[in-house]
C-alpha cells in the first residue's frame, strides 16, 4: 500500500492534469473540469483499476482495465455492456505520462470515474476522476437549439480577405476566404453548427460540428469511414481523423470534395473543400491554412 497515491495527492494530480494550460487548437483543451466532461460526455462509467496496457500492433494506444464496473449514466442507450478494457481517447491529454509506467502503477486499486464517447468500434474515455470526488451535476433536459443564421461575426487576418470566423453557438473558430455564413440547424436529430465561405474561384470552404447523442448523423458517418479497410487514418488537432477525397457530378461539370472528420469531446467534425477540376489546384493551396486554423473554445 505505500506506493498507493493518497486520495487527496492523487485527486491533485488528476486535477492538475486537466487544467494545464493548452493551445486551444488541440483537442485535448475541449475538456478541463469534471463538469465539462459531464456536459460532453456519452457514458460515464465507475471500476476499479486492475491494469494498464498497450496493444503491439497500437503502441501509442493506451487502455484500461477495469473490474467491478457500475454504468452511472449512458445518453444512448447500449444494446451491450461495456468491455472491461477501456480504450484511452486521443483526446486525453497527456495520457502516455498520467496512465503508463510508474505513474499508472501507482492507480492500480484505485476506484476511478471515466467519462468517455461511444463509438461504432470502441468506448474511449477522455476524461477521469477519482470515484469519491463528488459526481458532476447533470441537466434535467439538454439545451435545444433552433434553425438560424446568424449575423457573421468577423475578424480581419490581413489583407488578402481572409478573415476569422467564429460560430455563434458551436464554440468553435477557424479563418475562411471571403465573406461566410454562420448557421446553426436545430432541426436534425443532433444540432449542427456550420460555417461556410468561398474563395474567389468558387470553391466552398466548410466547417460542421455536429453534437453527439442519439441519431447523431456526422458520428455514424465518421465511424463508417474509420473502420474501412482502406480508411485514410491520421492525427488532427490531436484527435484520430480521417481524410475523405469524392469526386462529385454536376450537370455543368464534375468537383471534387477534400473532408477531414475526426470525434472530440461532445461530437463530431467535418472539414471540407469543395472546387470544381478547373480551380483545384489553386483553392487547394489554401487547405493547409485553412484546416489547421480551427480552434475550440
Amino acid at each position: 500500500m505505500r506506493f498507493l497515491l493518497s486520495s487527496t495527492a492523487l485527486i491533485l494530480l488528476f486535477f492538475s492534469q486537466t487544467t494545464l494550460s493548452q493551445e486551444s487548437k488541440n483537442c485535448g483543451a475541449i475538456v478541463k473540469s469534471a463538469q465539462e466532461a459531464a456536459n460532453k460526455a456519452d457514458w460515464i462509467i465507475e471500476g476499479d483499476i486492475t491494469a494498464t496496457f498497450r496493444m503491439n500492433t497500437l503502441p501509442s494506444r493506451i487502455e484500461v482495465s477495469i473490474e467491478n464496473a457500475k454504468v452511472l449514466y449512458e445518453l444512448e442507450q447500449s444494446p451491450r455492456f461495456f468491455s472491461a478494457a477501456l480504450p484511452v481517447s486521443s483526446c486525453f491529454p497527456n495520457s502516455m505520462t498520467s496512465l503508463w509506467g510508474k505513474t499508472a502503477n501507482k492507480l492500480i486499486g484505485k476506484r476511478m470515474r471515466f467519462f468517455g464517447t461511444k463509438l461504432s468500434h470502441d468506448r474511449s474515455f477522455f476524461f477521469m476522476q477519482p470515484a469519491e470526488q463528488a459526481m458532476p451535476s447533470f441537466s434535467a433536459t439538454r439545451k435545444e437549439y433552433a434553425d438560424k443564421k446568424h449575423a457573421p461575426i468577423i475578424t480581419p487576418t490581413g489583407p488578402d480577405g481572409w478573415s476569422r470566423a467564429r460560430s455563434t453557438e458551436g464554440n468553435f473558430s477557424i479563418e475562411m476566404p471571403g465573406l461566410f455564413t454562420d448557421i446553426t440547424k436545430g432541426s436534425g436529430k443532433q444540432p449542427a453548427f456550420i460555417l461556410r465561405g468561398t474563395d474567389r474561384y468558387g470553391a466552398t470552404f466548410m466547417v460542421v460540428f455536429e453534437r453527439s447523442g442519439p441519431g447523431s448523423e456526422m458520428g455514424r458517418t465518421f465511424d463508417s469511414i474509420f473502420s474501412k479497410p482502406n480508411a485514410k487514418v491520421i492525427t488532427f488537432k490531436g484527435a484520430d481523423a480521417v481524410s475523405t477525397l469524392d469526386e462529385l457530378s454536376r450537370s455543368d461539370g464534375a468537383e471534387i470534395s477534400h473532408g477531414l472528420w475526426f470525434r472530440v469531446p461532445g461530437g463530431t467534425y467535418m472539414l471540407g473543400i469543395v472546387t470544381d477540376k478547373a480551380h483545384e489546384v489553386e483553392s487547394m493551396k489554401f487547405k493547409d491554412r485553412f484546416f489547421n486554423s480551427l480552434t475550440f473554445e
